[in-house]
């Protein structure tokens, strides 16, 4: 005698399975055009990361008001090319040209630097008066160590295949064992739902967009930006030996081994694909003298919780590494960091330059690139190589 009531519970039931396929379909229909509208007018945002893919922002520009730091422009304008790079477009006789990319992280990407500021750029002016039909691009990433850089180099610059590839490394993979926390980014764990979402990203403009967005959301209390640098204000720090060998032991037992087979993975990657290799050693502020502009003594001032001597000898540690595996390897190595000022002057934090450290570091791989240059890509020197120095 309940059959009112079962028909009725019936199509109660019935309806919601009709609105539930409804809303299911019009998703599904939203979804797919939304995929569409992606894939034809392509990511609005500029996000860096696909699934296990970097994704680089080709025809981005950066428009930046500085209120913060006074070594830099009020107005920053940072503009990407088709590749996804700082610089011109790649010539249509790409084989005919001398053509350089040059990797690293933010100290050679220059984010902060506007066109034409960057060292790449005044690299790119040097080479000029000694060459004809050289292009050079800034493949820097701000955030990539030598695991990025491996990335890259199999996603993007095996299939550009320019004749020279700069490597400035080392500050990325101090502490580094294989993963950085930009690397992880890039990194798939599929036995988890995150890395689940991360790996539909990697075929999905929908996914990944979304995915990134969470990413980016989830990081805003966070510090992304670099910092701003006033020596006056920084307390001094000294260190016992202990404590100082101590704070350096963990890097010569356990990382520094990791950071040399990634730089001879970059080596053997760029040879493999008939490009050459050359590595520049990272410099920094901090370390050893006393900065001409404030008086203030680089190896007492606190870097880190640690004094800048401690700081320096970790990451000349790597430093050296690069000069290791350049010279047995058969790499030239440009050693920027032994050669390049400590002046304030010449940067706007610890680690990244200013307009007119760019253009001291770019006079002084002119020194050596300009040589190296000539010697094994003679066909296209226009004139002598010039001492910027004199």
């Amino acid at each position: 005698m309940n059959t009112g009531n079962e028909f009725k519970s019936t199509g109660k039931f019935s309806n919601l399975t009709k609105n539930l396929v409804v809303m299911f379909v019009g998703l599904l229909f939203a979804f797919i055009l939304i995929e569409i509208m992606l894939r034809v007018m392509g990511n609005p945002f500029g996000f860096r990361i696909k699934g296990d893919q970097i994704l680089l922002p080709v025809h981005r520009q950066y428009e930046i008001h500085n209120t913060t730091n006074d070594k830099l422009d009020e107005y920053i304008v940072h503009k990407k090319n088709s590749l996804g790079f700082r610089g011109v477009e790649p010539p249509a006789d790409f084989e005919n040209y001398l053509t350089i990319l040059v990797v690293g992280g933010s100290t050679t990407e220059c984010f902060y630097l506007s066109e034409g500021q960057t060292w790449i750029d005044q690299l790119e002016l040097n080479l000029e008066n000694s060459f004809d039909h050289t292009w050079i691009n800034n493949a820097g990433l701000d955030g990539h160590s030598t695991y990025g850089h491996n990335i890259l180099m199999d996603d993007y610059v095996a299939k550009l295949r320019p004749k020279v590839v700069l490597f400035l490394v080392g500050a990325n993979d101090m502490g580094l064992e294989e993963l950085g926390e930009f690397d992880r980014q890039v990194q798939i764990d599929t036995f988890s739902v995150v890395g689940l979402i991360k790996s539909a990203s990697k075929y999905s403009e929908v996914v990944s967009l979304f995915f990134n967005l969470a990413r980016f959301f989830a990081t805003q209390n966070q510090e992304l930006n670099h910092g701003t640098l006033n020596l006056l204000e920084m307390p001094y720090v000294e260190l016992s030996d202990q404590a100082r060998e101590e704070f350096n032991r963990p890097h010569r037992e356990k990382y520094l081994g990791y950071y040399e087979d990634r730089l001879k993975q970059l080596i053997n990657k760029s040879r493999e694909i008939g490009i050459e290799p050359i590595l520049i050693t990272q410099p920094a502020l901090y370390g050893f003298g006393v900065d001409p502009v404030t008086g203030v003594d680089l190896a007492r001032v606190s870097v880190n919780d640690v004094d800048g001597q401690t700081q320096w000898e970790v990451l000349e540690l790597y430093n050296d590494v690069t000069r290791y595996v350049g010279q047995e390897n058969n790499a030239h190595v440009i050693d920027l960091a032994s050669v390049l000022p400590k002046d304030s002057s010449y940067f706007y934090d610890m680690l990244h330059f200013t307009p007119a450290g760019a253009k001291e570091v770019a006079e002084i791989i002119n020194l050596e690139l300009c040589p190296f240059l000539a010697k094994n890509y003679g066909e296209y020197q226009s004139s002598d190589c010039v001492d910027e120095a004199n």
